[in-house]
């Protein structure tokens, strides 16, 4: 089973491992001995792991109000993050899902902690499966008692890229366009390098990335991104690469790893006229770095819907046309669904309260509610 066979792993001998984690029981509040080594469990599920699954994850939104709950059970290791709801009780979101390789093994692990939950004052459990999204993965969710629920994330489609093979062939994949971008980056001479993860180094991001965002989309404050950045590059979960151009900075990418999977996640580029080609390139050059890493798949995190891609008026049209320029086959994820705990509470939370609350956090601080 996942929790015997992952705990035996980290400690040296059976008369330690038997100490620690014989008289647990098989769904539990993870021991101290196992949320220090929490990265390696997540990494260990049977769906590799999930980037919004790890402690640098918990620990930022920890400063946001959120307490993470580190949860352990025979198939998965998954956190939860919870808030107290007045006249609700407790709320747990797992963010990215819960750690399961498809709709049946999510069914069950959800199972057995509906009565866990239940235990510990939890009205409703939201969670983002990362599956497929097809009619039978759907239907499945359903049948298990899932309700479909609103997203947290700002999409759920993506485009991933296989970076296993040489650097030349994943080059020659992508479409012409983005080869020619590419070429005239490099005769402009433009310089792509991996930064110190270090207070400079989130700083000059912030400026770029609020450059980027003026007028087109919000930006959480400094702080977030850089207690984001800094959790994930100093917990060897990520790193921050810049394109120069001329010398003066141009494009810049934050990349998260995990094991043998990496997300490209916020991203950066100047306004002023610079050299054609530079976020094209800035994408080779960062997949040059994954495969030094050992990494062999690559999300360009977020995308249009798979059925809206090439449509003008979708509003990531733009980002998703540059990014299918590397890839034109986008994935699609099942969503967000809410597990009910306490049926009636859980129903008037997905009917209205939830959307009240976020609605009136956001005026009130000008941020998510999650």
């Amino acid at each position: 089973m996942y929790l015997v066979t992952e705990l035996n792993y980290f400690f040296e001998s059976s008369d330690d491992f038997e100490q620690v984690c014989y008289n647990l029981p098989m769904i539990h509040f993870a021991a101290p001995a196992e949320i220090s080594q929490w990265d390696e469990l997540v990494s260990k599920n049977p769906n590799g792991g999930d980037f919004f699954q790890l402690a640098a994850f918990a620990h930022i939104k920890q400063q946001r109000g959120w307490t993470p709950r580190y949860i352990v059970t025979d198939r998965a290791a998954l956190l939860a993050l919870e808030k107290h709801v007045a006249g609700f009780g407790k709320l747990w979101y797992c963010p990215q899902g819960v750690g399961a390789a498809n709709a049946e093994d999510t069914a069950m692990i959800l199972h057995d902690l509906q009565a866990f939950a239940h235990a510990q004052g939890v009205f409703a459990v939201k969670c983002e499966p990362q599956l497929i999204d097809t009619p039978e993965t759907r239907q499945a969710l359903l049948q298990a008692g899932l309700q479909r629920s609103a997203d947290v994330q700002p999409t759920m489609s993506t485009i991933w890229l296989d970076i296993r093979p040489e650097l030349a062939v994943i080059e020659a994949r992508f479409n012409s366009k983005v080869r020619y971008n590419i070429r005239q980056a490099r005769k402009g001479e433009v310089r792509c390098r991996v930064m110190p993860a270090e207070e400079s180094t989130y700083r000059t991001f912030y400026e770029l990335f609020a450059e980027t965002a003026n007028g087109r989309f919000v930006i959480r404050p400094y702080e977030y991104y850089r207690k984001f950045w800094s959790e994930y590059c100093e917990s060897g979960h990520g790193f921050i690469i810049f394109a120069y151009d001329d010398g003066q900075l141009a494009s810049a990418d934050f990349v998260m790893t995990l094991g043998h999977k990496a997300s490209r996640k916020d991203a950066g580029s100047t306004r002023r006229k610079t050299t054609r080609g530079i976020p094209a390139l800035l994408i080779l050059e960062t997949i040059r770095e994954l495969k030094k890493r050992g990494i062999t798949d690559y999300d360009l995190c977020g995308a249009p819907h798979s059925a809206y891609i090439k449509d003008k008026n979708h509003p990531l049209y733009g980002v998703g046309q540059f990014k299918a320029g590397f890839n034109d086959h986008a994935t699609d994820y099942a969503g967000t669904y809410l597990l009910p705990v306490c049926p009636w509470r859980a129903k008037l939370w997905q009917r209205f309260v939830e959307k009240l609350v976020r609605a009136i956090y956001y005026r009130l601080k000008h941020q998510a509610w999650y």
